[in-house]
């Protein structure tokens, strides 16, 4: 196994995950990468601590400079939204939905905040490995379209929702079936939800996602879209497009992203309201 460095590492924690579970990899190699390159734009140390500990041959994710980038994008995206909502509502619960190995927790902790990670068994016995639970930090074993993983949520206050990485891997439906899920059990919760262009849905192929097996199934335009085919009753706030993120970080682009064109084309973070039933 080789870290995100490139160099050898001892055979560590071993990892037994196929398919969308194990595109959870993917972006963890990429945030440890980027925090070891020359000029990182954030830094995820505890990333790159978990790949050294991971026996893993990350040489796909290493290659596939696509997905690399577009991790880049998704995270600083997130990242600033999340922030943003913890900075006004501080001790607010989190609901990190197909969670994989996400670090967000580790960068963004304000100490007063609650936060939950939810995915697969096989992936949450993996976590627990590697990082624990806390009196603010617990897992969810289960499915996203499982109905019965709200009641293990204990929210007194503001409820803000993560989904990030996955409406790609689902059909319509159950896109549809999480939305209801959450407006009927988490009702009035802030959720950003990460959403794949249509035209990337159906040509895009990152090799690392395509080695795991995995597709994209699911690709929608925007909040308009989404609203009204899977969330009708929720009400949009606004979204936020990978092609922003770029022209924040390189002011030059920022014509270019504006384009129509490359507005479509690029992935997104809505940002959504639930209804309260």
């Amino acid at each position: 196994m080789k870290s995100a460095a490139g160099r050898a590492v001892s055979a560590g924690e071993r990892v037994d995950l196929t398919g969308v579970s194990e595109t959870m990899l993917l972006p963890l190699h990429a945030r440890a990468e980027r925090t070891l390159s020359a000029r990182p734009r954030f830094e995820d140390w505890t990333a790159v601590d978990l790949v050294s500990r991971l026996d893993y041959d990350f040489s796909e994710a290493a290659r596939d400079r696509l997905m690399s980038g577009g991790v880049v994008m998704r995270t600083l995206t997130f990242d600033s939204l999340v922030s943003g909502f913890i900075s006004t509502h501080p001790e607010t619960t989190v609901v990190n939905i197909a969670c994989g190995l996400d670090t967000r927790l580790h960068r963004l902790d304000n100490g007063r905040l609650t936060w939950y990670d939810l995915d697969l068994p096989d992936v949450i016995d993996l976590r627990r490995q590697l990082l624990g639970e806390g009196e603010r930090r617990h897992m969810i074993a289960a499915s996203a379209l499982d109905p019965d993983w709200p009641e293990q949520v204990r929210a007194a206050g503001d409820v803000l929702v993560i989904i990030e990485g996955l409406t790609m891997y689902l059909t319509q439906d159950e896109v549809a079936a999480l939305m209801d899920l959450i407006a009927t059990r988490l009702p009035g919760a802030t959720v950003l939800i990460e959403v794949m262009p249509h035209f990337f849905q159906q040509y895009g192929r990152e090799r690392s996602v395509v080695a795991t097996g995995a597709r994209f199934t699911y690709g929608c335009s925007g909040a308009e879209e989404f609203c009204s085919t899977v969330a009708p009753d929720w009400r949009a706030l606004h979204d936020v497009t990978f092609g922003e993120t770029i022209a924040r970080l390189r002011p030059w682009l920022a014509p270019i992203m504006r384009l129509p064109m490359v507005d479509r084309l690029s992935e997104r973070v809505l940002v959504l309201r639930a209804p309260r039933r």
